[in-house]
């Protein structure tokens, strides 16, 4: 079974080569001279390359890579090496088999960034088998391999839903497109849906750019618009995974079984919705590292709570938390 889905979801086993080692993430460490397999390949940990990943590091960095912690929140200020920190932690976690790097998600917010975790995974050693992008391009490649299995077509994804807007309240109405595509964007980003739209305004205490009816309304047409043209939206990529897991055991099980063990950098910048897909994904299982610093969110306009990392045990109890505190 497990090598029906390795074949179905695109996965390999890699043998990985030491000498990866010397193209490191910034820190400029000496490679290994020995040649050896990642112990996910044959089960051989050379003590060499552990002590290698740790080279250079402060204590506290040093122990947020070794935890043996399941859940593990690395609290890190501005200059402190936290990618790094969160890189060399899946390699260990690899190297000492405690994550299997075919089961690793690494998870972050721009394109951009997703680019700059693949290029350190792989100066570490880690190959393609790892899962390493942002939240929407995770959703859409599980969402894709279920509309394959069903039959159906891809919907085209669209990353701004503005025009949309612009068509559906007409060249006459007076209320600026931004400010509605800001309510909106507030809504989605917790997964409000329109008929929820007015109690949440209410409970929250947000002041809606436009009658509260009106921007529900908008929101309900611009749903329909989408589903006409057959288009998403990027929030969409996250709810339909949110609602298939929730109604697909099946698609549920696939998941759970691919993603194993998360890794999430950037924390601070995590919204109400990718709070639940995060969720979803480690259903059964508490094997995530969050990475990040409460101080530097810069994603409060799209819903981001930074909440999550200064109310840390209320969310994950028993959570264990190491402060990065020096800035190199």
């Amino acid at each position: 079974a497990d090598s029906a889905k390795n074949h179905q979801w695109g996965c390999r086993s890699r043998a990985t080569d030491s000498s990866e080692f010397k193209r490191r993430a910034g820190y400029g460490i000496p490679p290994t001279v020995l040649r050896r397999t990642m112990p996910y390949d044959d089960g051989v940990i050379d003590a060499d390359l552990k002590k290698e990943l740790l080279l250079g590091l402060d204590p506290a960095q040093q122990s947020a890579i070794t935890s043996t912690a399941p859940l593990l929140a690395v609290i890190a200020g501005a200059g402190s090496g936290k990618t790094g920190v969160l890189t060399r932690r899946v390699a260990y976690r690899c190297l000492t088999e405690s994550a299997d790097a075919s089961h690793v998600a690494v998870l972050t917010f721009t394109r951009q960034a997703a680019t700059e975790l693949r290029r350190r995974l792989r100066a570490l050693g880690l190959r393609d088998t790892i899962i390493a992008g942002t939240f929407h391009s995770v959703a859409l490649s599980l969402l894709r391999q279920r509309w394959d299995e069903q039959g159906k077509s891809h919907p085209v994804v669209i990353s701004d839903r503005r025009r949309l807007i612009g068509e559906v309240i007409g060249p006459k109405h007076t209320a600026n497109i931004n400010d509605l595509s800001a309510d909106i964007d507030w809504a989605r980003s917790r997964n409000i849906t329109a008929d929820r739209y007015a109690s949440a305004i209410n409970s929250s205490g947000r002041r809606s750019s436009a009658p509260v009816a009106d921007v529900a309304k908008i929101m309900s047409d611009v749903q329909m618009l989408k589903r006409k043209r057959g288009v998403i939206d990027l929030d969409d990529l996250l709810s339909l995974t949110i609602d298939a897991m929730r109604d697909d055991n099946n698609f549920a099980n696939i998941v759970h079984w691919k993603i194993r063990h998360l890794f999430v950098d950037e924390a601070q910048d995590l919204n109400p919705l990718q709070l639940a897909v995060l969720d979803q994904w480690r259903v059964g299982r508490d094997d995530l590292t969050l990475v990040g610093d409460p101080s530097q969110s810069i994603y409060g306009f799209n819903g981001a709570d930074p909440s999550v990392l200064t109310a840390l045990e209320q969310r994950f109890p028993g959570i264990e938390v190491i402060r990065l505190s020096a800035n190199y």
